[in-house]
């Protein structure tokens, strides 16, 4: 089944991709994470061992200030993303996969590992203003927010 996703937004990407790695990177050194390795292979993001291998995938939510907005319920990921979930099982089942949505200004975090990403809900949220444009509704997984961990960055 073919889904009619958000169109690629390269300024979008190219504002927020290397802003969340590096957030991402500093704090891994911050915790003693070795062999940090930011990618562009359009898998994971990065990739880096502390008492096993790891691999990141990060992505900032703009819509995000400073406090998480009490009416968010879940936090969501492009269902797009299962491609990643198949690929860690399939391909690296001796690395555990995260993820991790920044605010704006990368010091808060949702970690949510890929499990528990790949087990939840899929549901479709009109991703545009332009509501009458069915093709802009993009799947998402609907992560209860309450099963994933908030972390202070510094």
């Amino acid at each position: 089944m073919r889904h009619n996703n958000r169109k690629f937004d390269k300024v979008s990407y190219k504002a927020n991709d290397q802003k969340a790695k590096d957030a991402m990177s500093n704090y891994l050194s911050q915790q003693g994470y070795t062999d940090i390795e930011q990618r562009e292979d359009y898998f994971f993001d990065i990739s880096a061992k502390k008492d096993k291998n790891y691999f990141f995938e990060v992505e900032i939510k703009n819509q995000w200030g400073d406090v998480w907005p009490s009416s968010w319920k879940e936090v969501r990921i492009p269902e797009r993303k299962q491609r990643l979930i198949n690929k860690w099982k399939k391909e690296y089942k001796d690395h555990e996969l995260i993820f991790v949505i920044f605010n704006t200004d990368c010091s808060k975090a949702w970690f949510m590992d890929g499990d528990l990403v790949g087990g939840s809900t899929i549901g479709k949220i009109q991703n545009s203003s332009r509501i009458g444009e069915p093709h802009l509704q993009e799947p998402f997984f609907h992560i209860p927010y309450q099963e994933a961990d908030l972390i202070k960055i510094n």
